[in-house]
């Protein structure tokens, strides 16, 4: 018996070898911490004599190694860390708390929704494209399985067989007790199956197929079954307060910290998806557990961040984290909202400290999804962005008080500029003018636009020309979508005098410069016709943006004049050059989008009595229908 044991334990190993690696890597950053603690124990007088003799042991390689993406992580979000992986308690778990499940009866829905019908008719069908998928990848395996099954069937577990998977998959279909019972024993086994224990489990699993469908059904039953019993609605809106809360709640809390540790292993980028999306309901009953809550928090934010998982894996998992931040209360009614606004900006903080072409489509939707989580509760947001955008100013004060070139690196990092892009898109986010009323986060505009104004100046170099360039796209965007005006005209209007358009230019062929990719340019890249065209182009597109950004403002007019009096100038400048004709064709556009808006002003009287007037002013008019509108539609589908 002890070698069949060994047998199966061996199979669900093998089964779950990235669990290993998982766990030698959570080990790792378990170290990484507890040095980073050391290091901050020594800054402030606090370091033990334990502590030190360790650190005297270190080699001083690894230290250097890893000294300068821990200092910009303690810099930047003021020592808060999210632990490693928690305990869980499952050893709290035992088959003895399924035992509640027989004081339930079967039930059937006769009057199910129609709507809800439709959903769980679309849930199953894509459970059998899955299981397909599975079964197609897996059929060359089913011979070695069978005779591995042939020899553990000393062991006292029972071997969950296909035969008993369909009939306790349609029983639970009917919501029935006793066959979610026997599915979550199962589920429990497979959760814990890489654990080396004594525990002898009521079932086993040893076939790939079967492992696959029975998770599946499992997670996808879960919350059908409990939503049953645990009945939320407006007078009772917290689980713990449900009639039956008390007899479901240990099996509630074993179903979510086994599903908490099988997701934590879990690499498959389907499966994920998938159990991520019949999770994510269980969202409520969370709350009522704190450490599995924050476990689970932990697990989805790495999985937002993996950038081996597709885009709409990722989606996924965000869209759980927001319905978790938004929806988790637990028993003394405080949201996790809190820890969720410090998890997203630390977890995409830490994945931002290097671009490049595989990296920046996972730091550009963690930028989109991570705003919107701030949307949540604004208020909750400001008390967290006014102490990060702080931190941000208190590193760049450093900085321009030092005037030094490490001073710099440290501010021209992508992990400094990547802050700033994450918090122009929280405020474009949360102060967005449409939804018609004054948001706490508006306190945080100046702070930010300051500093990252402070930041272009820091050390204007021609080098960092692309960092220039990222800041003022991300300020444009913030314009865009709040409508605050912020000037920054002159800053692109600077740009006109950069050296590659005063020297003559290498014709040498070099890639296409990516701006999204560089905060500083390349030496290959200097002085070259293609880099020169790229900054020409860039300029361009940014001041179309900047003014179409005010193009139904009341104002633009005076914003328009000087503009096209100094493209004139450069116009000038140019002639003779591939840049003119594009510059007489800007100045066209400005001027008669300019004289459009002086048309519909003119039967405006002005005055204090009159602001209403003048704010609502086009508030009905379509932007692609206005000149500016439509030149900027007509290039963005040429391009």
């Amino acid at each position: 018996m002890a070698k069949a044991k060994k047998a199966t334990i061996k199979f669900q190993k093998n089964k779950l070898k990235p669990t290993i690696e998982r766990r030698k890597k959570n080990n790792k950053y378990k170290q990484q911490l507890a040095q980073r603690k050391n290091r901050r124990g020594k800054e402030y007088g606090k370091e033990t004599k334990e502590t030190t003799e360790e650190d005297k042991e270190k080699p001083v390689e690894e230290e250097e190694a890893k000294s300068e993406p821990e200092v910009n992580v303690e810099d930047y979000f003021c020592e808060f860390s999210i632990n490693g992986e928690e305990l869980l308690d499952l050893e709290a778990d035992e088959e003895q708390d399924l035992n509640a499940l027989d004081a339930f009866k079967e039930v059937e829905n006769t009057d199910v929704d129609m709507d809800a019908q439709d959903d769980e008719d679309a849930d199953n069908s894509d459970e059998e494209e899955m299981n397909d998928e599975f079964e197609e990848s897996e059929e060359s395996e089913s011979e070695d399985e069978d005779e591995e099954n042939d020899d553990m069937e000393e062991d006292d577990s029972q071997v969950v067989t296909r035969e008993m998977l369909e009939e306790w998959s349609a029983a639970a279909d009917k919501k029935s007790p006793e066959a979610f019972k026997k599915m979550l024993m199962a589920f429990r086994a497979i959760a814990r199956s890489d654990e080396d224990t004594e525990i002898q489990y009521t079932y086993r699993v040893n076939s790939n197929k079967v492992y696959n469908k029975l998770v599946k059904k499992t997670i996808s039953a879960a919350y059908p079954f409990f939503s049953q019993h645990i009945l939320i609605n407006k007078k009772v809106k917290h689980p713990a307060k449900t009639r039956d809360w008390p007899k479901l709640e240990r099996v509630i809390h074993l179903f979510l910290n086994n599903s908490v540790r099988f997701l934590r292993d879990l690499d498959q980028d389907d499966m994920v998806g998938y159990f991520v999306k019949h999770l994510d309901p269980c969202a409520p009953y969370f709350g009522c557990f704190p450490k599995t809550a924050r476990e689970y928090l932990r697990v989805l934010l790495d999985r937002w961040s993996d950038v081996a998982l597709s885009s709409d894996t990722r989606a996924q998992c965000f869209k759980a984290i927001r319905n978790f931040a938004a929806t988790a209360v637990d028993l003394e009614k405080r949201s996790y909202l809190p820890l969720t606004l410090k998890g997203v900006y630390l977890t995409f903080a830490k994945h931002a400290t290097k671009i490049n072409e595989t990296s920046l489509p996972l730091i550009q939707q963690m930028i989109e999804e991570g705003a919107d989580v701030f949307t949540v509760d604004p208020k909750i947001s400001l008390q967290h962005a006014d102490v990060y955008i702080r931190q941000l100013a208190t590193h760049l004060k450093k900085a321009k008080k030092a005037q030094t070139v490490e001073s710099f690196k440290t501010i021209y990092t992508w992990q400094f500029v990547s802050c700033l892009d994450f918090w122009a898109a929280v405020i474009g986010a949360t102060c967005d003018p449409e939804t018609g009323s004054s948001s706490p986060m508006q306190a945080m505009v100046q702070p930010l636009v300051d500093m990252s104004l402070h930041t272009l100046r820091l050390n204007p170099t021609a080098q960092f020309l692309p960092l220039r360039i990222h800041i003022i796209r991300s300020l444009i965007g913030m314009c865009d979508s709040t409508g605050y005006y912020i000037p920054l005209a002159p800053l692109l209007f600077d740009i006109f005098g950069h050296e590659i358009f005063k020297t003559r230019v290498d014709n040498s062929e070099v890639e296409p410069f990516e701006w999204e990719l560089y905060l500083k340019t390349p030496k290959t890249y200097m002085n070259t016709k293609v880099y020169q065209d790229a900054v020409y182009k860039v300029l361009y597109d940014s001041l179309i943006d900047f003014f179409a950004c005010f193009g139904l403002s009341i104002a633009f007019p005076e914003l328009a004049i000087p503009a096209i009096d100094k493209l004139k100038e450069q116009q000038n400048k140019m002639k003779g050059t591939r840049f003119t004709k594009s510059l007489r064709v800007l100045i066209e556009k400005l001027e008669t989008h300019k004289n459009y808006i002086e048309q519909k002003r003119a039967p405006i009287e002005y005055g204090p009595n009159k602001m209403d007037e003048a704010l609502s002013f086009l508030r009905n008019t379509a932007f692609e229908q206005s000149p500016l509108g439509n030149f900027l539609s007509k290039r963005s589908q040429s391009t």
